[in-house]
């Protein structure tokens, strides 16, 4: 949102629609009150990990630090695993507050957007020459270009495969094979908050100064102690109790799969695991201030979509109006991945709405004009608007199992309005049925 605030200025209006109560996703933190005291849990990204050799990625840490709302941790506190990249130029953030959504709550008024929380897209039609958004709850709006900056395809309970509308129909067959092959893993995230009386057995568990330790014991992957890296980014001693985030194996997830966050049996093993694993003794499960339970089904990108010259880490579907895919699904899991998707889409609506016309812009935009037909995704219903649809290629995948996953949001930007939309029907002439979307969406 800043790189795009900034190549178009203050007259544009930049709205920014997301699923949860606050910014978050991936970087989501969870909170709870004890003797008013807040204690904070990041639940998915433990670090703001980037490149700071890019200049790009240094410019945002930079920022970020500037404003308070993170500070830089050694990579010597943190544990070395495969998913976070190292190095003498890598940078790690840490919420100097608690949480690493602070950073997103920064980045979002540094570009002076309108944030709408709790407004998930679930339909996506042309209209007039706009876009037509609708949430599942809530008034529709008009934009002249919208961003999806939501996860790819995949198990996910909010992802590419929950948005429906005639936006399906601009997704070209290579387009499609390249979406549906992109893959993540999949993990669980519990947070257990403790009383401070048990920081001694933490302290001897994690050493005097690390901030994580790798379990990998076929059950816990990571543990991270919280509470300590909240007071290394704050400077503060912690108050009014611990928090310690436990990530699970991959093995573990895919064991249960088809559970629900919601699973108490699931909950009382793994607590029941780190409380024996810090050592706290059986006193700690009675003492428990409080849990907090995520499934990450789309956690880590295993497979990338395939670099693209033209567009950069994004996806254009549309140049008129423009309609653009971002994430890190397109580079690596981590917020340096995050950002150069994010600065290419930007960098791409921007010329678009300037009047440039890159590469990327002008193939769009002749595909639009020759009407081809797709392979775009369909629920059981869509309607046909001149293009054939074949559905998502997704016989090898079983989707329909997906329970809940995290929390994205749907980015979209505008500047104007207009009125009208599609609605769905019956599926294009010749098109496939294909699979029937039934997934379970928990909270």
């Amino acid at each position: 949102c800043l790189r795009l605030r900034r190549a178009l200025g203050r007259d544009v209006r930049i709205e920014v629609w997301e699923k949860a109560r606050g910014p978050g996703g991936r970087m989501s933190t969870n909170r709870t009150e004890v003797d008013g005291a807040s204690i904070r849990a990041d639940m998915g990204a433990q670090y703001l990990s980037l490149d700071g050799s890019e200049p790009d990625c240094a410019e945002v840490a930079d920022l970020l630090v500037r404003e308070g709302a993170c500070a830089d941790l050694p990579e010597a506190a943190l544990a070395r695993t495969p998913e976070r990249p190292c190095g003498e130029a890598w940078r790690h953030l840490a919420g100097a507050g608690g949480g690493v959504n602070d950073a997103l709550k920064t980045l979002l008024e540094q570009a002076s957007v309108e944030p709408h929380y709790e407004k998930r897209i679930s339909s996506l039609d042309q209209q007039n020459g706009c876009w037509r958004a609708r949430p599942f709850n809530g008034a529709p709006g008009i934009f002249d270009a919208v961003v999806l900056a939501v996860p790819g395809c995949g198990v996910g309970g909010d992802n590419l495969l929950k948005i429906h509308g005639g936006w399906e129909g601009l997704i070209s067959a290579e387009q499609n094979k390249q979406l549906m092959d992109a893959g993540h893993d999949h993990r669980w995230s519990f947070a257990l908050y403790l009383p401070l009386e048990f920081a001694p057995a933490c302290d001897a568990f994690f050493g005097p100064t690390a901030v994580e330790k790798v379990v990998d014991d076929g059950t816990l992957h990571l543990l991270c102690y919280q509470s300590r890296k909240t007071s290394q980014a704050a400077g503060s001693a912690p108050e009014g109790g611990l928090a310690i985030v436990a990530h699970t194996t991959l093995a573990w997830a895919k064991r249960n799969m088809r559970a629900s966050g919601r699973d108490e049996r699931l909950l009382r093993e793994i607590t029941e695991h780190v409380i024996a694993t810090l050592g706290l003794g059986s006193r700690a499960s009675r003492a428990l201030l409080g849990t907090k339970v995520i499934t990450w089904k789309q956690s880590q990108v295993t497979h990338p979509v395939p670099f693209n010259p033209r567009e950069g880490p994004c996806m254009v579907l549309s140049a008129n109006p423009p309609l653009l895919l971002a994430g890190d699904y397109f580079t690596e899991s981590n917020f340096g991945g995050c950002l150069k998707s994010g600065f290419a889409a930007a960098d791409v609506l921007a010329g678009i709405l300037k009047g440039d016309r890159p590469a990327a812009v002008a193939e769009a935009a002749n595909a639009d004009s020759k009407g081809q037909s797709s392979k775009g995704k369909q629920r059981d219903g869509g309607k046909g608007k001149g293009r054939e649809s074949k559905g998502w290629n997704n016989s090898d995948k079983e989707w329909q199992h997906s329970d809940y996953g995290s929390d994205w949001h749907a980015s979209s930007w505008g500047k104007a309005e207009s009125k009208g939309g599609s609605k769905g029907g019956k599926g294009g002439k010749g098109g496939k049925k294909g699979y029937a979307w039934k997934p379970h969406v928990g909270a």
